[in-house]
């Protein structure tokens, strides 16, 4: 199983650019961060919808996949507490992403100057 596609706003494409840059990492695996962190941080089913703007960005087929969608998958019916559909599923996930880039860039533009990203993510 994997994700299909989903559409990232606007605001949320720039800071996973930012995010992709200042970390060093590929896309699919910020997004991957960006997910768990929008997992972590949250409390139940996300209900905050974001803007899409005129400028969003297809995250495409396939990124999240085999082990880590089941994973992330249960993860999501955990936090939502009941049993949810592939549609359900996946605008969950494009919401726990969204929600997870902005606590991500949060922490990055927080951090002091002698910080390590990678370590005040954790």
């Amino acid at each position: 199983m994997s994700n299909r596609k989903m559409t990232l706003s606007e605001k949320g494409k720039s800071m996973l650019d930012d995010l992709t840059e200042q970390l060093e990492l590929d896309r699919p695996f910020v997004l991957q961060v960006a997910l768990a962190k929008g997992i972590q941080i949250s409390s139940g089913a996300p209900s905050t919808s974001y803007d899409k703007g005129s400028k969003s960005w297809t995250i495409p087929d396939n990124i999240i996949k085999d082990d880590n969608f089941t994973l992330f998958k249960y993860l999501i019916q955990n936090e939502a507490k009941k049993p949810i559909d592939n549609q359900e599923l996946h605008d969950y996930m494009i919401r726990f992403i969204e929600s997870g880039l902005r606590e991500l860039s949060r922490t990055s533009q927080e951090k002091t100057s002698m910080e390590d990203l990678r370590i005040a993510i954790l």
